[in-house]
């Protein structure tokens, strides 16, 4: 059985352009944004762990590409098939290492 949530040496450039486009889709970044807080609780408590964060922003990632379907695709191209699930996966760890980061660098998303 694949492992997920264990993030590719070298992203493919679907994995990519969804992660940028996740980061700019408002939709998608107030889902994410969200999640951040949740976490940010859940680190506070002791109860966070990383692999469940990272698939729970697969919702956000869903959402931006749908959005991105919408706007970029042809009519009748599928989000699903544009954006495979390693490449869903791949953009929400890159979006959940970014929160991480920031954790690490002593910011928070809640005030």
């Amino acid at each position: 059985m694949q492992n997920i949530f264990i993030y590719p040496a070298e992203p493919s450039d679907a994995a990519r352009e969804l992660y940028l486009y996740a980061t700019n889709c408002a939709s998608a970044w107030l889902m994410a944004e969200a999640a951040f807080r949740n976490y940010e609780r859940k680190r506070a408590k002791g109860t966070y762990d990383a692999a469940l964060a990272r698939q729970g922003l697969r919702y956000a990632v869903e959402t931006a590409a749908k959005e991105y379907a919408r706007e970029h695709g042809a009519p009748g191209d599928k989000w699903h098939a544009m954006f495979k699930p390693a490449d869903r996966a791949a953009a929400a760890h890159m979006l959940m290492s970014d929160a991480e980061a920031e954790w690490a660098a002593g910011n928070k998303w809640s005030n």
